[in-house]
């Protein structure tokens, strides 16, 4: 007679029997009230709740109980994640004019960044978290600089004289990519910030380059074939320009998918003074409307996993953030207040 298997083997089986056992009764726990839609990152914001002025607070993904990281007499606004998601940059007018500050996920331990003279007016994170650029106001022009916060250095990124504003970095870190504004420069360029090397991408107004997470594409907005802004993608080298939203009425507004694959705006394509949000592929197909309101929609911002987009609505007469799935659909309300909550990055 032929034994059996668990007789010839006993514990071996039984040990694989009892590890698979456990690892499903783990996998079940950890399950157990979570989405596949869901993300542990907080969202921070800016709120006028607790006072007249702007503050910073953060808020759970899901909503819940909000958590107060400044509270001054000043306007705290634009607050931004690091890479790693243990700082929190962000505008102040705590002194004479805007500055910026950097400080951690609790709310201490501030500190200036930047320095020197002029307004702050826009910044980016650089993507290791070590550098921050920004753009800061100088004898009536605006110019990039770059704050190597690890060395305590700073420099002027372009010697081009005329205003310009901020893009973004590439995702390696090798290129700034920003618009100068006016003059026989205007257009789109990029610059290396640990080198010297400059390349104008375009000639037209366009502004807001920003790259895509794989680097391979740069998305801007130019009136260049209409009197209204439009979405363009091209290449990280400047070639291969496509119109995206192709379409009469302002859009504006993007962010990028952590994919790389698609764009999320804002447009008045339905109807002057009437910003809904659209969803649009970098393939060129017709963008997909995600509201349907009559009220103002405004900064619709990826979760890091890419399944959610948060956007501010004042549905409800004033400025509140809530969060939907990639397709419209499971709409949430993540925070509710009379005053206006606006500016959340995920």
């Amino acid at each position: 007679m032929r034994q059996s298997v668990f007789s010839l083997r006993p514990n071996h089986l039984v040990s694989r029997v009892l590890l698979a056992s456990i690892a499903g009764a783990a996998l079940s726990l950890a399950m157990v009230g979570c989405s596949t839609d869901s993300t542990s990152s907080d969202i921070v914001f800016t709120s006028e709740r607790d006072s007249d002025n702007p503050d910073i607070y953060t808020v759970a993904s899901g909503g819940g109980e909000v958590q107060r990281l400044t509270n001054t007499s000043a306007t705290e606004k634009d607050p931004k994640w690091s890479p790693a998601r243990d700082k929190i940059a962000f505008l102040s007018d705590r002194g004479d004019d805007f500055e910026l500050y950097i400080m951690d996920a609790e709310g201490d331990s501030e500190q200036v960044a930047g320095g020197g003279d002029g307004e702050r007016k826009d910044f980016a994170w650089g993507p290791n978290g070590n550098r921050i650029a920004f753009v800061s106001d100088h004898e009536g022009k605006d110019f990039i600089y770059v704050k190597d916060l690890l060395l305590n250095q700073q420099f002027r990124l372009s010697t081009i004289d005329a205003s310009q504003s901020l893009g973004s970095w590439s995702p390696d870190g090798e290129w700034i990519v920003f618009s100068v504004l006016s003059g026989d420069r205007q257009g789109i360029h990029r610059k290396n910030p640990g080198g010297v090397d400059e390349v104008q991408l375009t000639e037209n107004a366009d502004s807001d380059p920003i790259y895509s997470p794989d680097g391979k594409l740069i998305a801007f907005i130019s009136t260049r074939d209409s009197d209204a802004t439009e979405i363009y993608v091209m290449s990280d080298e400047g070639q291969e320009e496509r119109n995206l939203s192709r379409k009469s009425g302002a859009d504006f507004d993007f962010a990028w998918s952590p994919d790389s694959k698609n764009l999320v705006f804002v447009s008045e394509r339905e109807g002057e003074g009437v910003p809904e949000i659209f969803l649009i592929s970098t393939g060129g197909d017709d963008p997909v409307r995600l509201t349907t309101n009559n009220s103002q929609e405004q900064s619709p911002r990826f979760s890091p996993n890419g399944n959610r987009i948060i956007f501010v609505s004042d549905s409800d007469g004033d400025s509140d953030i809530f969060s939907m799935r990639r397709d419209g659909t499971a709409q949430e309300r993540i925070t509710a207040t009379n005053a206006d909550d606006e500016s959340p990055d995920w």
